[in-house]
């Protein structure tokens, strides 16, 4: 496969490759070299700048923390009230004062982090206060010299850079002293001691390099005032700091940054002068060149490898992307080869698939062809979901869109309907049979198809397949309500006589509302379908307006009860051809003073309820008489009136006197009304079912059924309410006691207590005294 698709490469492949590489390569290549050599020099000095600015920032940060230390030292020196005090102050006895001394040497401390601690030393009073040490006396000889030194100096504010602590003689601190009182040379009682923090010192300075870098700070007599940093075994760094202060020391520069060449490493160099409280400090800060150049190093080194890298990818991307962009003229190609069953000879694979692809667009242009004549059938079907309402989540913009795919411009159009309604089917004298239904309406619907299409363009007809069919008309928006309504009417008129001639029968039809609106015409259809209730019984062949026809005053209709209790009473009595003989002299009741089919509709309705009640109260299935059927939806199905008397007869009425086990004729009612007269008079002998039917010779089920039918209830509840009722009588009227009378009734006390108390709500004793009270308190009155 591989050696195929190889061979097959032309110029095309080879003309795509060279334009890619040139493309993704040499920009590459060109870019590298540009960012290698303009960016390394650049870099570097933004780097050698932005380390210099760091390091002044530094320098300057600690030059305000000696310039604070300067304030704080002046203040404290110039205090004339404080110098006042001191003099005159017994620091025992005034303890409040001396304990407030002590808090401000503790808030000058925290003023500044540089200093350690503050002291006062008092020659007479031999004592050292202190935010360190406190209230305490001199004790050491010793340690009083040291301290009487302080005050024999000449200078008032100075910088001692060995000075120990006292009882502390291995201790040597940098301090500041000032001579009290302030001022003055000589005559000094005492003075301030600022110790400073000789780690806090170091840190600050040793922060202003990194790595293998040094910074220290020396005086101006060549002093060494911070202590470096432990770097491990590394013994060479104090060498190279006496190095720096011997230079420094001994040459005068003008830049306070210069480079130094020290044990084959190359050092940038950066010191700045301090003069604070009478002495001069200098801060070095020396870092080798190699660690501040390589960011800049590896970024260069970088920028060369990913230039290299750059360029082998592009080699490779280049002949991948070729590859890539011939793989869809090598697919196309051999795709075609494949609908073909075989290889062509054609070598130029541009013009090989161009009459392939000129084939398949005649191809598609038949197939086009054949969607286009499948059109009208997909239309009929869109048209019918939408007014049967399934596409009510549409829009009209949806519809209308939707329509015009299907070849229907209906935007700006005006829509209306018809509906038709066959009748007459059963006058035929069986010419047409029930089944024949679907038959008849597919004609009816062909004819009015026929008919439309000869005036209208847009014109889709509904088959319902029960002897009806809906028309829906989309015209034109120039038209006026009344054109549209003559050309329908003119439309219906040929549809009634066409329908007369070729399929003898009568007709109905309904005239929609005309709406400018397609969403509206799914409602308007359904309401169309309904308004053929109205129809008049009477007439043969109607035509209906929507907008008129409901608006006509119609008279108050008589419906006939009489009617209906007689056709409940024949079917209670089981008279089949009585009750039959009745509908129909209901019917025929209905119809009459110019009655619609929707109001006689309702009146059978209605007496299907009566008989479904009577029918009900029989203990009679419906569910297995029936079959199931719901008997209301399919009376509603009917429009005939002769259908709908005979599904009264057939579907009705004789499935349920058919299962009825006893003929109920006239002295069947005389039969059961002496009996009940009987139990009433043998109430208080044991009596039974059993015993009444075998006197009445019919079986015990027979006589229950036949019981019931006549009074409406079972023959046990009618003995158990007589006996009740009896019950009652006796405990008003006698005093027998509970056992007595239920033995009286061939009960036992307590079954009788329970069926007594579930008919009445209490009990026989409840009864009695309740009914007693009510009789004294009648007497009394």
């Amino acid at each position: 496969m591989s050696k195929a698709k190889g061979k097959s490469r032309g110029i095309i492949f080879w003309k795509n490759l060279g334009l890619v590489l040139l493309i993704t390569c040499i920009p590459i290549a060109f870019i590298g070299a540009i960012l290698y050599s303009m960016g390394t020099s650049r870099i570097e000095a933004e780097v050698n700048r932005a380390h210099q600015n760091q390091l002044n920032q530094s320098i300057q940060q600690m030059n305000d923390y000696l310039i604070n230390l300067e304030h704080s030292v002046v203040r404290l020196a110039f205090d004339r009230s404080l110098d006042e005090m001191l003099e005159h102050m017994d620091l025992i006895q005034e303890f409040s004062k001396t304990n407030e001394l002590m808090k401000t040497f503790s808030l000058i401390t925290e003023s500044n982090s540089l200093i350690n601690s503050v002291g006062l030393y008092l020659r007479d009073a031999n004592k050292l206060i202190g935010d360190e040490v406190g209230f305490q006396s001199i004790g050491s000889e010793e340690d009083r010299r040291v301290l009487n030194a302080l005050l024999d100096k000449e200078r008032t504010i100075y910088w001692d850079y060995s000075l120990r602590k006292i009882n502390r003689p291995e201790s040597q601190n940098k301090a500041i002293i000032i001579k009290l009182p302030g001022g003055q040379m000589y005559g000094s009682y005492g003075a301030f001691i600022i110790y400073l923090d000789q780690d806090k010192l170091n840190a600050m300075v040793h922060k202003l390099v990194s790595g293998e870098g040094v910074a220290f700070l020396f005086n101006e007599y060549g002093d060494f005032l911070t202590t470096p940093p432990v770097q491990g075994e590394n013994v060479h760094q104090l060498t190279l700091e006496d190095a720096l202060k011997k230079r420094i020391m001994e040459e005068n520069f003008n830049e306070h940054m210069f480079k130094f060449d020290w044990q084959h490493k190359t050092y940038t160099v950066s010191y700045g002068k301090i003069a604070k409280l009478g002495s001069k400090w200098t801060v070095v800060s020396a870092t080798p060149m190699s660690q501040i150049t390589a960011p800049v190093t590896y970024l260069s080194s970088l920028i060369l490898w990913i230039s290299i890298v750059g360029l082998s990818i592009g080699l490779l991307l280049s002949w991948f992307a070729s590859n890539k962009m011939y793989a869809p003229i090598h697919r196309l190609k051999r795709l075609f080869e494949t609908s073909k069953n075989g290889r062509t000879e054609e070598k130029d694979e541009i013009i090989y698939i161009e009459n392939q692809w000129k084939q398949h667009l005649e191809e598609q242009q038949a197939l086009a062809l054949r969607i286009k004549q499948s059109i009208p059938a997909l239309r009929e079907s869109f048209i019918l979901q939408f007014l049967q309402g399934h596409l009510y989540t549409h829009t009209e913009s949806e519809l209308i869109d939707k329509m015009k795919q299907l070849d229907w411009d209906v935007k700006d159009k005006r829509f209306a309907v018809m509906v038709a309604q066959l009748h007459g089917l059963s006058e035929l004298g069986g010419k047409f049979m029930e089944r024949d239904a679907q038959l008849i309406t597919f004609a009816a619907s062909n004819i009015i198809l026929e008919l439309c299409s000869e005036k209208l363009k847009m014109v889709h007809v509904i088959n319902f397949q029960d002897l009806s069919a809906g028309v829906f008309f989309v015209l034109d928006k120039s038209y006026s309500n009344e054109e549209i309504k003559a050309v329908l009417n003119k439309l219906a008129h040929d549809y009634i006589v066409a329908v007369n001639n070729v399929l003898r029968l009568k007709i109905t039809i309904v005239m929609g509302r005309i709406s400018d609106s397609i969403l509206e015409m799914p409602s308007v259809l359904d309401q169309t379908r309904k308004a053929l209730r109205f129809r008049d019984l009477h007439t043969s062949n109607q035509m209906l307006d929507m907008n008129q026809f409901m608006m006509e005053p119609t008279s108050q209709k008589h419906f006939p009860s009489e009617l209906e209790r007689d056709i409940v009473h024949a079917v209670n009595m089981g008279l089949e051809e009585e009750a039959v003989r009745l509908i129909k002299q209901f019917m025929h009741e209905l119809q009459s003073n110019n009655s619609t089919e929707l109001m006689v509709h309702q009146g059978m309705m209605k007496l299907l309820g009566t008989l479904h009640d009577t029918i009900i109260k029989h203990d009679v299935n419906l569910y297995t008489l029936y079959e199931g059927v719901h008997l209301y939806e399919q009376l509603m199905q009917i429009s005939e009136p002769e259908q709908i008397v005979d599904w009264f007869q057939g579907k009705l009425i004789h499935p349920f006197i058919k299962t009825l086990s006893i003929a109920y004729d006239s002295n069947t009612r005389e039969i059961m009304d002496k009996l009940m007269r009987q139990i009433e008079n043998d109430i208080l002998l044991d009596i039974s079912l059993d015993m009444y039917a075998e006197q009445l010779q019919l079986s015990s089920s027979k006589l229950s059924k036949a019981f019931k039918h006549i009074h409406g209830t079972n023959f046990i509840d009618f003995v158990i309410r007589l006996r009740i009722e009896k019950c009652k009588e006796l405990l008003v009227t006698s005093d027998m006691k509970i056992n007595d009378i239920a033995e009286l009734l061939h009960y036992q006390p307590s079954h009788l207590i329970r069926i007594f108390k579930k008919s009445e709500g209490i009990t026989p004793r409840q009864y009695r005294e309740k009914h007693t009270q009510g009789n004294q308190a009648d007497s009394s009155a």
